[in-house]
């Protein structure tokens, strides 16, 4: 295989990497996100002698909140939003906390776009994964 062909293949997957580790919100999946966040953040305070890294948390959660109602008062929707991989997890816990939270309040209209969103998430969060075993090897 030439170098030409092996550099053409890895273009190829960064570009496919690159476009799946995208989200489209809509409006209402954003306001989930915020419903979301808001009972990670009851939760994260409300037994903080327990938890470690709470300033650390507590800062990324403050971030996401900006960031989400930065989304939800935007005029410019094309507009990107970068997430870094901490408030990745973040989100990722409080779309799984919330799911639970709909399913015990029986929120039915809301259960199934929450589970995809979770799915969303889980596929970013194993991306994330996934490129950082390879950096690590490569380190090595």
């Amino acid at each position: 295989m030439s170098i030409l062909n092996k550099r053409n293949r890895r273009k190829q997957h960064i570009q496919q990497t690159q476009a799946k580790s995208k989200i489209l919100f809509s409006l209402p999946t954003i306001r989930q996100l915020s419903d979301a966040l808001y009972l990670f953040e009851r939760v994260l305070f409300s037994k903080p002698d327990k938890l470690p890294n709470i300033p650390f948390a507590k800062q990324v959660v403050s971030g996401l909140k900006t960031k989400l109602n930065d989304m939800l008062q935007r005029e410019e929707w094309e507009k990107e939003t970068p997430l870094d991989y901490n408030e990745i997890c973040v989100l990722y816990a409080a779309v799984h906390m919330h799911l639970i939270d709909l399913q015990i309040s029986r929120q039915e209209e809301f259960i199934q776009p929450c589970i995809a969103l979770c799915k969303q998430f889980a596929e970013i969060v194993e991306q994330i994964g996934l490129k950082k075993i390879v950096q690590q090897k490569k380190t090595c």
